[in-house]
């Protein structure tokens, strides 16, 4: 009987209004968790990000947090930790890492209580790098869910650093989350071809607004998923199973992640963001006791949307990239630094909004 892990991924874009959360906890959020709680022979993993918890609850949306609550109290759903507003974890030093993930773990905490306690991580888009495996490690965590092209060919379901301890790598087969998630409801034999396609074992991230465009749909998925031969678990049931049958291998640190969306050498606006990046983070960094509002800015400055807004079409966005600098820009003034560093931050505000009109300009 083949292994399968589902990790199913909350997500809102930074820039999306209150009316816009309700719609998505309505459609989306809802839906999913009442389902889940009617079938609890559905395991796997949950990501949310911190920024997400806090919006669902602040905005009136408290019955979704206390359903997922009851689904990782229950068991059924081991929480998956990640940077608490989507910062691209790979591209950031060690020390903002190791920030982050301390940071999302507290502020989820504080809405799923001692219940939350993760036993691995996940980037952005499952990106990896060398980097981020030892922050993940030397943090306690058991495993990092990545890309499968960022572990060997030869083994693509689980691997481990070679390191004491021995930090896991759980591949994420994203050809078959793809296939599970595809907008036609896959029947039954589709999908029983695409997990045998998948192996003996397979974990694969699922983004609930997509599973939950069409609620039908997403019954006759859970039907179809039910009739398939299939031992569902969580990330840390998958690892355990993969140890005691010795499939586990050995191998380098992962380096793998789509570096292009986020910081293409050749986009002039990627330049920029991300020196007015470092510069922000040096002025906050300065003064860990300054003002927290500028902290705040940055960590939700910090977020892949604002980054990958600056991408080609379809994902070019002219707004979000504005936005982005305006958040950075104030985590800057609010940093107290001199007038020239003050300065300094307008000058890349301005820059990243001109060269964003120049490009988007026909």
């Amino acid at each position: 009987m083949m292994r399968w892990c589902a990790v199913f991924s909350l997500h809102l874009a930074p820039d999306l209004d209150a009316e816009a959360v309700a719609r998505m906890a309505e459609r989306a959020y809802r839906p999913f968790a009442r389902l889940l709680l009617r079938r609890p022979a559905l395991r796997g993993g949950l990501i949310i990000e911190a920024g997400v918890s806090e919006r669902l609850w602040r905005q009136g949306h408290e019955d979704v947090i206390i359903a997922l609550r009851t689904l990782i109290e229950r068991g059924q759903l081991e929480p998956v930790d990640t940077a608490a507003y989507g910062a691209p974890l790979p591209l950031l030093p060690e020390e903002e890492i190791r920030r982050q993930l301390a940071r999302n773990a507290a502020i989820n905490r504080t809405y799923f209580g001692l219940a939350y306690r993760p036993a691995g991580m996940v980037a952005r888009a499952y990106a990896a790098s060398p980097a981020l495996a030892r922050a993940v490690q030397d943090e306690g965590y058991r495993y990092l869910l990545c890309d499968t092209r960022a572990l060997p060919a030869h083994d693509r379901a689980t691997s481990h650093l070679r390191t004491p301890r021995g930090l896991a790598l759980l591949g994420c087969d994203r050809m078959l989350a793809e296939e599970i998630a595809d907008r036609t409801a896959p029947r039954v034999e589709t999908l029983r071809a695409a997990f045998a396609r998948a192996g003996e074992d397979a974990l694969s991230i699922l983004p609930v607004e997509r599973l939950t465009e069409d609620p039908a749909r997403m019954r006759r998925l859970l039907t179809a998923i039910e009739r398939q031969l299939l031992r569902c678990g969580t990330p840390s049931e998958l690892l355990a199973e993969a140890q005691r049958t010795g499939r586990a291998t050995e191998t380098c640190e992962p380096d793998g992640g789509p570096w292009l969306l986020w910081h293409d050498p050749g986009n002039p606006v990627h330049r920029m963001q991300w020196r007015f990046i470092t510069h922000a983070r040096a002025l906050v960094t300065r003064d860990p006791e300054g003002h927290p509002r500028a902290r705040e800015c940055l960590d939700r400055a910090l977020c892949a949307d604002f980054l990958a807004a600056a991408a080609p079409p379809p994902l070019w966005d002219r707004a979000r990239i504005e936005r982005g600098a305006s958040l950075l820009l104030e985590s800057a003034l609010g940093a107290l630094g001199d007038e020239e560093e003050q300065a300094e931050a307008r000058f890349y505000a301005l820059e990243i909004g001109e060269r964003a009109a120049t490009i988007g300009s026909p």
